[in-house]
């Protein structure tokens, strides 16, 4: 499975928002991030490491679930004419 990493910088902390720093091409880009996702004890300035992938997986079973819903509903529709 191929993993992302990113190291966020946290710039400031506005009641229950948190403003993180993220690398991207020739600077940095704010993102809001609510404080109860961010682990205790991080402040201005904390380093938080994130490591993204994508899960296959889970991503199958929800297309399955859609596609078994959209049958149903389908089903329905021809039931009715």
């Amino acid at each position: 499975m191929s993993e992302m990493r990113v190291v966020a910088t946290v710039d400031r902390i506005e009641g229950d928002k948190a403003v993180l720093l993220l690398p991207i091409t020739g600077g940095e880009i704010p993102v809001p991030w609510p404080v109860s996702l961010l682990p205790s004890g991080v402040s201005e300035g904390s380093k938080l490491n994130f490591t993204l992938s994508i899960d296959r997986d889970a991503e199958a079973e929800a297309r399955q679930r859609v596609a078994d819903l959209l049958r149903k509903l389908t089903q329905r529709d021809q039931n009715l004419e």
